[in-house]
Order: structure tokens, then sequence, then C-alpha cells
């Protein structure tokens, strides 16, 4: 894969600037949906895996998902899963369920219609962290606590035992924060970051390969900064702090960490950018892939890692070790961003989602039969939020 130094990608984004274009073209195939009666509509495309398989067909355009009651406010997805929570703290997931991950108690293959995630009496949910683990899922409430359900393989939900069919609380207090993707979790707990579940490639964050069931402190974050949001990817985390510089961590095969080098990094590195972040968001499904886009604080749009699918949306298929500045359409500005497997995507300013990268799974939600888009395509929808992990794709509409 050929990498760019530093020099010659803020060049190139100059120019991209100038032009200012690419990829503005509008699907002609929309989603034949209704809106629900409570005036959100969520919707699902691209396909779920479990165990490696497949386990829906492609859903080349957006589907509305059926049985959610509530005015939804959040949506999140693991790579087997969509899930949703509503202004009255309920969450409802639909999906593959064979690891409890649905978490309403059963072990379901795979279900389309929403089913109710079952927390205990009293408990509110007010956050869903996004993405979720490798066939799990997270939650946190009202009292800063946090929740993990189904597979816990390598103690990524920091609980014991493999499955977890209803939720159960973690053993962290003052959650503010959460992220999870293939087998680890993180959490801001006490103004403190934490990681569980493998150490692969360092992705815990603590200096160590090693694995660990319990939190374990990540270090080498400056001190005194206070961390906004937490993000992950397969083998990869990601902290951005209050002052707008971003950190990243774990997996690098493919320049994943934007710090010019390829070797992993088992301590949080900072990532090279022209701007303060403003949001930001990791993706990757395995080791053949793996970027984060970004947006900056004067509105710009950066993207680095791989990018043999055109997931850097810079109109090209080669990767970067450096961030690359991503060719947004011309009076177009992004203000939600959201990283896949080998997809991206983005929702400006009036509410149209835009999408570029992979799409072998018909996870860039346009109804083509194109395999690759380089720069953002106009999908055809208005969306409040969206989220992807790996060819899992969901987002909803509150009108």
């Amino acid at each position: 894969m050929r990498r760019r130094s530093a020099a010659t990608a803020l060049l190139l984004a100059a120019g991209l600037a100038l032009t200012g274009c690419g990829g503005a073209a509008t699907s002609a195939t929309r989603p034949a949906a209704t809106p629900a009666p409570n005036g959100t509509a969520v919707y699902r495309f691209g396909v779920v895996g479990n165990r490696g398989k497949i386990a829906s067909l492609e859903r080349g355009v957006p589907t509305v998902v059926a049985g959610i009651s509530g005015t939804v406010t959040q949506i999140a997805t693991s790579n087997s899963d969509g899930y949703a929570l509503t202004s009255a703290g309920a969450v409802w997931a639909w999906g593959v369920g064979s690891y409890g991950e649905l978490g309403d108690g059963t072990t379901s293959a795979y279900v389309t219609r929403a089913v109710k995630v079952s927390f205990p009496a009293g408990v509110r949910i007010v956050a869903l962290p996004n993405p979720m683990p490798f066939d799990g899922a997270l939650a946190i409430d009202s009292a800063g606590h946090a929740w993990g359900w189904g597979l816990n393989a390598d103690g990524d939900l920091c609980l014991s035992g493999l499955l977890q069919l209803r939720p159960s609380r973690i053993p962290l207090s003052d959650v503010t924060a959460a992220t999870g993707a293939r087998t680890h979790s993180l959490f801001d707990s006490g103004g403190r970051v934490s990681a569980c579940g493998s150490g692969q490639d360092g992705v815990l964050g603590n200096g160590s390969t090693a694995s660990s069931a319990t939190p374990v402190p990540v270090t080498g974050l400056p001190p005194g900064v206070r961390v906004t949001a937490l993000t992950s990817s397969w083998e990869g985390s990601g902290a951005l702090l209050a002052n707008g510089a971003y950190y990243d961590w774990g997996y690098n095969a493919a320049g994943q960490l934007g710090d010019g080098r390829t070797a992993d990094s088992d301590v949080p590195v900072r990532v090279p950018l022209p701007a303060a972040v403003r949001q930001v968001s990791q993706g990757g499904s395995g080791a053949g892939n793996g970027q984060t886009v970004a947006i900056l604080a004067d509105g710009s749009v950066w993207a680095w890692g791989d990018g043999t699918k055109g997931q850097l949306g810079d109109g090209g298929t080669t990767g970067s070790d450096v961030p690359v500045r991503v060719r947004t359409p011309a009076g177009v500005r992004f203000t939600m961003v959201n990283s896949g497997g080998y997809s991206c995507y983005a929702i400006d300013s009036s509410g149209r989602l835009w999408a570029w990268g992979g799409n072998q799974n018909g996870q860039l939600g346009t109804g083509r039969s194109t395999r690759v888009e380089t720069t953002p395509v106009n999908v055809g929808i208005r969306l409040t939020q969206v989220s992807s992990t790996a060819s899992n794709v969901a987002g909803f509409e509150q009108s």
C-alpha cells in the first residue's frame, strides 16, 4: 500500500479544497417508507453477520424497522445488530440474537421486527455507546451505570460468563461515555478511561498486549484534559479530548493510527491534524480494512487508514497513514460522520445522508450495483443519525 508523507497529504488536501466537488450524484432508488406514527422512522440496510456468515439478505436500500414503540433519540450498531433508544429510556433491538445480543432473554437466530431489551425494573437508559462490541451490546443508565449483554468471549463486556442473555451491570461507576468493537470495550468512568477485553495489538491502551476481563486504565492520555467522546473499531480505540486533540491506539497495519507509521501502538498516539477535531468515528471489521473519518472545527472532513475500497473519500483507492481530505461535494457541509467496515457515511446540514467506499453488501444504501464509490454520493434519504459497523447500517429520522 502506498504511503503519503504528512507534507504531501496537506498539499493534496489543499488542491481538493480548491476543486471542492466529486460524487454529488443522487440515487434514483429511494426507500418506499412511511415514518412511524410517533414521528420517528428507523432504517436498516446492508447486512449483518454472525460467526463469520451473513445472517440476512442484502438490503441495498434503507428499509424501515418495525416494532419500535416510542420516540427514538439515538441509534447504535454492532456487527450483527441494531439498537434504538427512546425518550422514555427504553432500548429496542433487531438483528442476530444467537448469543443473546437482543437482550430479551432469548437466543433467536435473526429477527427483523424490533424487540425490547429487558433491563431490570427502574433502570432508565440515557445513552447507547457506538459502536458496540462484536455480537454484544452496551448501555449507560441515568445513574451513570454501564450495562452489557450478548457475547463475552474475551471479557470484553467486563463481566464473567460467556453469554449474557439480558443486561448485566458492569462494575464501573460515573460512566459518561463508552464504546466497543470486536472483543474490547472502552469506558470513561469518573473522568478516567478504562478498557477491558482482548489486548491484542495493544488495543486496551495500557502499555501491554495482555487481555483483561476487568477494566484496566488507559495510559498516556494528557492529564487534566477531559475526554468528550470515545470510538473504536476492529482492534482499534480512540479518544477525543475537550481541546480538540484526538488520540488513538491499537492495530495499525494500514496506517489506521494516522501518525505516519504502520506499527501497532499499545499506548495512545496523537493524530496530526490541521485543526481541532469536532467529531470523529473509527471503522473497520477485520485485518484487511480499518479507517477513521473526522470533522474538524473549520468544517473540513479528513480520513486516514485503509482506502482500497475508496473509503477515504478522496477520489482514489489508495490508503494513507496520515490524514487526507475527503472530497466534500460543492456547497455541502457535513455535520456528522460515521465509519463502518469498508465504507463511510455523513449527514449534511440539511439532513441528507451521504455514503462512500465499498458497496459489496449494499451497505451504501443507494440501491446501485456499483461496488465502490470513491467520493461521497447522495443516498437519497434524510437522517438525524447514522451508525455503521462492518456492513451493518442503521439510521433514524425524527420529524
